[in-house]
């Protein structure tokens, strides 16, 4: 005999037998999504040329973490490199690359530096949120999105998976 377990979820009631979707933009294996779905013991994500499913009870883990934007960190680099070799180069008379390139020498030295720091701080202060969802496979699937869809995905995975363990 099957007992409806209901857990709340928000401010809607939900159980195991109902479709539960979660309305944020989500990237998983290289694709965009709209939503996520959890029907059934099933994890979907569906798109208009591909769909991901994944089977809930045999998840192992799931970890939440962060991804980096490399190409900041990398313009944060060139930029504080051009910034500070144009400034030192010309501070020492060994060359004077603003006049090369006709332009004022505070716009190429301190615009480098500024655009470093800018891309420097938006590289620390705001990271990728992902969650690594372990199926048993070798390489985990990595869902992105929002600060709020992941920890809503993740609450939500976290309800489904309590409530089915206590399934009698």
């Amino acid at each position: 005999m099957y007992a409806r377990l209901a857990f709340a979820f928000g401010h809607a009631k939900i159980d195991l037998m109902q479709k539960l979707t979660l309305s944020h933009r989500y990237t998983a294996s290289n694709h965009r999504f709209r939503e996520a779905v959890l029907d059934s013991g099933w994890l979907s994500f569906q798109g208009k040329s591909v769909s991901i499913r994944l089977y809930l009870p045999l998840l192992t883990r799931y970890e939440q973490g962060y991804q980096m934007r490399d190409w900041l960190l990398g313009l944060s680099v060139v930029s504080f490199f051009v910034g500070l070799a144009s400034l030192l180069l010309r501070t020492l008379g060994w060359l004077n690359l603003p006049a090369l390139l006709r332009l004022d020498p505070s716009l190429l030295e301190y615009g480098a530096l500024g655009l470093g720091a800018l891309a420097l701080l938006a590289y620390l202060l705001f990271p990728i949120r992902v969650l690594y969802l372990y199926d048993g496979n070798a390489s985990p699937l990595l869902v992105a999105g929002s600060r709020k869809g992941i920890e809503e995905l993740a609450q939500a995975i976290w309800q489904y998976l309590e409530a089915l363990r206590k399934q009698p």
